[in-house]
């Protein structure tokens, strides 16, 4: 049966859904949050989505602030190649402002997806590539409705002290199933931050050891192959078959 995708807002962010036939038989199976790389968009990801979607489950993509149908009018000044040079600190600022400020809205869309029936307790997940990752952890450590997260090339660890960078806040994912992927030489997100992450999880998960996954694909930068990019989708629908359910 061929997947149906459809463009709307929830709680005013601009969303692309992918689903089998009818959005509520899907979301009683389970939905998923999907955020997209820095500079991308909601359709960006839609490889992801049909994965997630061929499954059975609602898989909504979702754009950041300031990219997608919301991209800055600015956004090239903002971020370019000088900037960065240049005032490293202060583009690095804008960026986290980002991540930081798309997590925030993670709630209001939690409560607009309950209000329609297109989630249901314990059957929600987020997930997202790179910055989309990074949306991901962000987001666990304020919503405690979000139940598995998958993501991808995507750091806990800012790259500022902020008070809010997720690793400073470990005691907030168990019970969330989490599985990362990362990339051993990746070049924009280090592998490092990710697994002495996860080693700091791993006594917080001793009761339930199964909900915590980190894989490392050696020898990769943050640019995987079509072929690991294929795998790492596969790797993470199974992660969700397993725990996205009661």
């Amino acid at each position: 049966m061929p997947l149906s995708r459809e463009v709307t807002t929830i709680a005013s962010v601009p969303v692309l859904l992918v689903f089998h036939d009818a959005i509520q038989p899907c979301a009683e199976r389970g939905t998923m949050l999907f955020y997209h790389g820095f500079g991308g968009s909601k359709e960006k990801v839609e490889a992801h989505l049909v994965s997630l979607a061929e499954a059975g489950f609602l898989a909504i993509g979702l754009d950041a602030v300031g990219h997608g149908q919301r991209r800055f009018p600015h956004f090239a000044e903002m971020f370019n190649d000088v900037r960065w040079v240049e005032e490293p600190e202060a583009t690095e600022a804008d960026y986290l402002a980002i991540v930081r400020q798309t997590a925030g809205e993670v709630h209001l869309i939690v409560d607009e997806l309950y209000s329609r029936g297109w989630a249901r307790p314990r059957r929600l997940g987020i997930g997202g590539v790179s910055m989309g990752g990074e949306i991901t952890y962000a987001a666990i450590v304020d919503e405690p409705r979000l139940c598995v997260a998958t993501p991808i090339l995507g750091s806990p660890e800012w790259e500022l002290p902020w008070p809010e960078s997720p690793h400073r806040h470990v005691e907030r994912f168990f019970p969330v199933a989490l599985f990362s992927q990362a990339a051993e030489k990746d070049e924009a997100v280090p592998a490092g931050y990710i697994r002495t992450f996860h080693e700091q999880l791993t006594p917080l998960y001793a009761t339930a050891p199964e909900r915590l996954r980190y894989l490392e694909y050696p020898g990769v930068g943050h640019g995987l192959s079509p072929e690991l990019w294929e795998l790492a989708r596969q790797r993470m629908v199974a992660w969700v078959e397993r725990f996205l359910k009661d």
